[in-house]
């Protein structure tokens, strides 16, 4: 009997990474079934990822998808389902289209409808009264400046985020953070290949990082390489063995191979884990 679609089989047929759809389930606005060893995702739940692959196309950094649909989400009623909306991407935010208008998912605050001519249906925000103008944008000047630049572009701008990061690793190329986050950017984008080179580049700065090996791990697993990523997620939980994710991931991998024993150790160890969290 048919019960759900793997997070592969549904990073497949939506185009998303993985990684992107896991941490959507984390942010709370996706909830597949997880009652048994791996998740299981519905139509329902394709239907959001569609939508957050959509959000992507129209230029919203990935972190701020996240933080307004899960804001959304908070907002609707009981039982109720991001399904059901037509989200859109507007101004660099997600909006909520309705039959006479539309709204900011994450504020609601009204977005009108342009009335007429050729532009009928397109969205503009209302218009905003300031009293003067913002202060002017100072450029960066350090490794750290830029580093605190990056974090805060992350909410805006990806692209912007990248390069400040870049900047950063140029002036310190020993900023072991900023690898990281790089490479999370690079990963969450599509970019394979530079993300596992720089996750490759922190692990030169720390080879006990486990953070780092994690994430090679997920570079590998996005990528259809297993068993390389359960070699890097085994590794990273000698290292760390609280590290809830890596126990998850490691339970879908097994679940998919058909070691059932494996898949549900560490599903166990997953769920003791986020018990201890809560």
């Amino acid at each position: 009997m048919w019960n759900g679609y793997s997070t592969r089989e549904a990073a497949e047929v939506i185009g998303l990474s993985e990684s992107i759809i896991r941490g959507c389930v984390r942010a709370g606005f996706v909830e597949p079934d997880s009652s048994g060893v791996s998740m299981r995702f519905s139509f329902r739940d394709l239907r959001i990822l569609k939508s957050v692959k959509e959000l992507i196309a129209g230029g919203i950094p990935l972190k701020r998808i996240r933080r307004q649909l899960s804001a959304l989400q908070k907002r609707l009623p009981a039982r109720a389902s991001l399904a059901e909306l037509s989200l859109a991407a507007h101004g660099g935010d997600v909006v909520v289209r309705e039959q006479n208008g539309a709204w900011r998912a994450d504020t609601g605050q009204l977005v009108l409808l342009f009335d007429g001519g050729e532009k009928r249906g397109q969205l503009h925000s209302m218009p905003i009264r300031r009293e003067a103008p913002g202060p002017e944008v100072i450029a960066a000047t350090s490794a750290d400046e830029w580093l605190d630049r990056a974090v805060t572009m992350e909410e805006f701008d990806t692209a912007r985020a990248i390069e400040a990061y870049q900047r950063a690793l140029v002036l310190r190329p020993d900023a072991m953070e900023g690898w990281i986050n790089l490479g999370r950017l690079y990963a969450e984008s599509g970019q394979v290949g530079r993300a596992r080179d720089c996750f490759r580049r922190a692990l030169a700065l720390d080879p006990t990082d486990a953070t780092t090996i994690y994430n090679l791990g997920v570079v590998a697993q996005d990528a259809g390489r297993d068993d390389e990523a359960v070699s890097y997620y085994q590794r990273a939980l000698r290292i760390e063995p609280m590290l809830a994710e890596a126990h998850y991931n490691l339970a879908t991998i097994y679940d998919r191979q058909g070691d059932a024993t494996a898949a549900i150790r560490h599903i166990n160890e997953y769920r003791k884990l986020m018990q201890k969290q809560r």
